[in-house]
């Protein structure tokens, strides 16, 4: 009995550190974090322009942090987090991402086997679920692979028209969570599934995933007010209502459903003699030309069912 208390003491000690760890203010490099005291709102602004914001191990360790610490501040309210340069962000940043995954706070503790990726990327994800202040995604040019994980999971989501929002890869590798069910509607998340098509902010509003779709000249004005407005309610207010809104969702199942796929996203890739392939071709080819071989063959058939569809229009 002395030795289990002797443990529940150093877990609790450890957990005070880390809680602590998460009130200090960091010297980030891959975000800029901004308050706005009048407001109540924090702005994290993803700053790998010349990568596309392609999210490295170091660029998700500083949105964490940032994320929580800006949980444990009383003083706001609501959290924006953005791309700075030409998008929100064009996914996961390829190189370097091997099995070394760093700690970013979940419970997520299992690396083991061949889908230890995608089982360990939900599980971050589900701590911007888990937060008590409400986050709001702002998206412009591309909300990619794990862009679009990263979307999915904001509370609140403002998107120029033209953003293209998806999971590209899942054409030759796989995806690491299927959020496509929980954002739209049930034949729209099949064609995503199916295609690995992208759809636009335009067509995402139109559907229900996203708030508020603005010209790329008024989104950071408009997000700006809209998380004003947000943050007008009182934050413990907020975070009820946050949490009871999720936890209907999470009565359907979406937490069970998005570990499920996980836990077997790469089981089913590697009986795919293609998707073997194409993994093999990824390694030994220049990027630009692996997308093209990939991607091509989707855009040849998108511009054939387009001109059918304007043929439609013109006929009525």
């Amino acid at each position: 009995m002395a030795e289990q208390n002797q443990d529940d003491e150093t877990l609790e000690e450890l957990e005070i550190r880390s809680a602590s760890w998460y009130q200090k203010k960091l010297a980030y490099s891959d975000i800029i974090y901004e308050v706005n005291e009048d407001t109540h709102v924090a702005t994290i602004t993803l700053n790998r322009p010349e990568k596309m914001n392609a999210m490295s191990h170091q660029l998700r360790a500083e949105l964490f942090h940032a994320l929580k610490h800006s949980d444990l501040n009383k003083d706001i309210n609501v959290i924006v987090i953005k791309g700075a340069g030409r998008c929100f962000t064009a996914g996961y940043d390829l190189t370097g991402m091997g099995s070394d995954e760093p700690d970013l706070g979940s419970q997520f503790v299992d690396t083991s086997g061949v889908t230890h990726w995608a089982r360990y990327v939900v599980q971050q994800w589900f701590q911007i679920w888990d937060l008590g202040k409400v986050v709001i995604g702002q998206l412009h040019g591309y909300a990619l692979a794990g862009g679009s994980e990263l979307a999915s999971m904001c509370d609140l989501l403002v998107s120029t028209p033209d953003c293209q929002i998806g999971y590209p890869p899942m054409r030759s590798m796989g995806v690491d969570m299927l959020w496509f069910p929980w954002n739209l509607p049930m034949r729209k998340a099949m064609e995503l599934a199916v295609t690995g098509d992208s759809m636009t902010g335009e067509e995402a509003y139109r559907l229900g995933m996203v708030n508020y779709c603005v010209d790329q000249e008024d989104i950071d004005e408009f997000t700006a007010v809209f998380a004003e407005r947000v943050a007008l309610m009182n934050w413990q207010l907020a975070t009820q209502y946050k949490r009871a809104t999720k936890k209907a969702y999470e009565i359907q199942g979406i937490r069970t459903a998005l570990d499920g796929q996980a836990l077997f996203a790469y089981h089913r890739v590697s009986e795919s003699d293609f998707a073997r392939d194409m993994a093999k071709k990824f390694g030994s080819m220049p990027l630009k030309e692996y997308l093209n071989l990939r991607d091509d063959p989707y855009k040849e058939n998108k511009a054939r069912m387009d001109e059918i569809l304007e043929r439609q229009k013109k006929g009525d």
